[in-house]
């Protein structure tokens, strides 16, 4: 590529992820509200997820985790909630980082073919967490449950935990269903499930590790059980994981009408 039309796509990536950043300092400070849990803020709910992750939707997952993390440390700076905890900069770049990946791995796979996976890989999650309960609960005495029973505070993951996963799956799948229906913009929808796997992955692992870290951080919440803190962020996290993915799909219409970003995309 010639070096001026490098340079000149150079800076127009860092102009735009720079005013994406800005867009989500904003939002953040207008919608942030917390849901606290023993008494420390062990939820943040915050509309501005959509302009945090657009530049690693547009650019890649290099500018993605770099978004990430300057949008955390500045949130922190313009609205500081306890001390700062650092591997929380960390998660918010992994989360930059996952989502692209994700999103560069789905973005061309046929929606049908996705949607058909999804069934197979949710069902599948479901039927092995119900079992695994079953097995447990009524017959702890066999080898199979005795090994479950061993892995002690993880044995949640593999029942609860699974059950959980493949219900917020179907749901998510639902979700999409109503959204075909309701959305006349082809462009939107086709993005729309492929997003909401990539968003809600990429939150799903974050959100697993933002719970323990405020486990170990924060005294008073980490008296409680992993799961029963786990399970409503989860919650929370597939409801924002939908409005982000309908936000992204929307922000990536209007951004391909604009700019015709033919070397960004």
């Amino acid at each position: 590529m010639n070096k001026k039309y490098a340079t000149r796509d150079l800076i127009a990536i860092i102009v735009q992820t720079g005013l994406l950043i800005a867009i989500a300092q904003v939002v953040k400070l207008i919608s942030s509200t917390y849901i606290y849990i023993a008494g420390a803020p062990a939820i943040r709910i915050s509309f501005s997820g959509p302009f945090t992750g657009m530049p690693g939707i547009l650019f890649g997952p290099l500018v993605g985790g770099i978004a990430g993390g300057l949008g955390d440390i500045i949130g922190y700076l313009l609205r500081p909630q306890g001390a700062y905890i650092p591997w929380f900069t960390v998660t918010a770049i992994l989360g930059g980082v996952l989502t692209p990946i994700f999103w560069i791995t789905f973005r061309k796979v046929n929606v049908k073919r996705l949607q058909t996976t999804c069934i197979v890989l949710f069902g599948a999650m479901g039927m092995l967490g119900i079992f695994n309960h079953i097995m447990v609960t009524f017959l702890p005495d066999n080898g199979y449950a005795s090994y479950l029973l061993g892995l002690g505070k993880n044995k949640a993951f593999t029942t609860l935990g699974l059950e959980v996963t493949a219900a917020v799956g179907f749901l998510l799948l639902f979700v999409d269903y109503v959204m075909k229906k309701k959305l006349t913009a082809n462009y939107v929808h086709d993005n729309f499930l492929k997003l909401l796997i990539s968003v809600g992955i990429s939150g799903l692992i974050v959100t697993t590790l933002n719970t323990q870290i405020l486990r170990i951080f924060i005294p008073a919440l980490s008296q409680k059980a992993f799961i029963a803190f786990w399970i409503p962020r989860v919650i929370e996290e597939l409801f924002m994981s939908v409005y982000i993915a309908y936000m992204l799909s929307f922000l990536l219409h209007l951004y391909h009408k604009v700019f015709k970003p033919n070397r960004f995309m």
